[in-house]
């Protein structure tokens, strides 16, 4: 028991700051251009009357194409996460490096074709995917093409550090994330404000310093892995002699999670479109409120990778019963501080709101629904741990099924009616957000359940 606590910690710890730097990041930058003066922003984009508020929400709205982008590259990351941690269970190591080697060559294309998309394709995603007004759009357009630019780093860096960080080697993927955002940073605070000697380039400056920070990380996370200090290396010849079986086989594995995945994030963006079309005070109170949940996610995201990668090697090695037990503690151990989490943004809703804007309106509606938010996190961090943990066990289809039926069913149809045909708007999104994550988290239980009982009766 003890020993099965402090693999979960040693796990779980270093991937809470990993993914925590990153998360933390993102909502210093809402933070810093939503705060941008008015005069500085009619500079920056003449004749849109653009404002802060406009910015917020412009850089939220990037942050969730960021993220659907790096969802599809997940069935690299997954597939081969999943293979690797239980050829590390098994101890067949230098196979486990085989398909690192492979995978990160594959994942060259999409990273140079996604580049190009962001590039020419921005304009289309934000006015018609996301319905963004006019200000939202120009500001959201001019960030996205600049990262553009170091986007094929951008993704690699991703791809490699997801890969590492799933086998176990959380140190590495923390010290990457540290380095990677304490450069965005300080680069954001100078550059967005033009501090010193650096000019005020608003937006544009919080995107240039990401790049930068970015490929610093790509750097650093390589010249580990091919020195041999990491957990997992490669050799130069995977990127020569292909293995198409091998290709394929992380492809089949990833493909389920990444589709759930994908499914999960398809409906956010529907949703986000939804909050747009409200108007731009439920579209800035929505950028706000997802910046919060995905403080949430540093822990349940942290657990649920854990989970991924302790479950995994328990399952390679045949042993079920230590599974079980292990998914049981990480759901109880993330339960604790979930629930601490959730009181404090429940019961001081309105002092975090602040923190991102000074507009009346939207501190009103986000506050509300803020405390909405809160409660959905509760149902929401189980279900990543026993979703996790059924992929740990070789059950990748059941948490897509879920996923899908989630999204379409409640994320999308019944966010919908909730928010326009019932009139509750932004509080009806969040509300069907919270009857899809109580139905996943149930069914997801109960599965893993089953599951490993039944494991246990074959082995016994």
């Amino acid at each position: 028991m003890i020993s099965s606590f402090r693999s979960i910690l040693r796990t779980s710890v270093p991937i809470v700051f990993d993914l925590g730097a990153q998360i933390l990041m993102w909502t210093v930058e809402t933070t810093l251009v939503g705060h941008i003066s008015i005069a500085a922003m009619q500079r920056l984009y003449p004749g849109l009357g653009a404002t802060g508020v406009d910015a917020l929400t412009a850089v939220g709205n990037v942050v969730q194409v960021i993220i659907y982008t790096c969802t599809i590259l997940l069935i690299f990351v997954f597939g081969a996460t999943i293979i690797i941690t239980r050829l590390l269970g098994a101890g067949r190591r230098d196979d486990a490096d085989h398909f690192l080697g492979q995978t990160l060559f594959t994942a060259l294309f999409p990273a140079v074709g996604i580049a190009i998309i962001w590039y020419f394709f921005a304009p289309f995603i934000f006015r018609t995917v996301l319905g963004a007004h006019p200000a939202v759009t120009a500001i959201g357009v001019d960030y996205l093409r600049v990262l553009s630019l170091f986007a094929p780093l951008v993704i690699m860096n991703f791809v490699a550090i997801g890969i590492v960080r799933g086998a176990g080697d959380t140190h590495l993927s923390m010290l990457t994330s540290l380095i990677v955002n304490g450069i965005h940073l300080v680069g954001a605070v100078a550059l967005v404000y033009g501090l010193g000697p650096f000019p005020q380039l608003g937006p544009r400056g919080a995107a240039l310093s990401a790049g930068v920070g970015h490929t610093a990380g790509f750097l650093f996370t390589y010249a580990v892995i091919l020195r041999g200090r990491s957990l997992l290396t490669f050799n130069w010849s995977d990127f020569r002699q292909i293995s198409r079986p091998s290709i394929a086989h992380i492809i089949r594995t990833g493909a389920p999670i990444t589709l759930e995945q994908l499914a999960w994030m398809t409906g956010m963006t529907v949703v986000i479109g939804f909050t747009n079309r409200l108007g731009p005070v439920a579209a800035a109170s929505h950028i706000v409120i997802l910046t919060f949940q995905r403080i949430f996610s540093i822990v349940y995201q942290a657990f649920g990778m854990a989970a991924l990668t302790l479950v995994g090697k328990r399952y390679g090695a045949l042993e079920y019963v230590r599974a079980r037990l292990t998914t049981r503690m990480f759901a109880m151990m993330l339960c604790g501080g979930v629930l601490f989490l959730a009181a404090l943004i429940y019961l001081r809703a309105r002092y975090f709101v602040i923190v991102f804007t000074t507009d009346p309106e939207v501190i009103e509606l986000c506050t509300s629904v803020l405390r909405i938010m809160a409660l959905v996190q509760i149902p929401k961090a189980l279900s990543y741990v026993y979703s996790f943990s059924l992929r740990g066990i070789g059950e990748n289809r059941y948490p897509m099924y879920l996923a899908f039926i989630g999204v379409l069913a409640f994320q999308i149809a019944l966010g919908y009616n909730l928010a326009f045909t019932f009139g509750l708007s932004l509080a009806g999104v969040w509300i069907a957000a919270g009857v899809d994550e109580a139905f996943k988290f149930s069914l997801a239980m109960r599965r893993f359940r089953r599951r490993v009982r039944t494991l246990i009766a074959r082995a016994a």
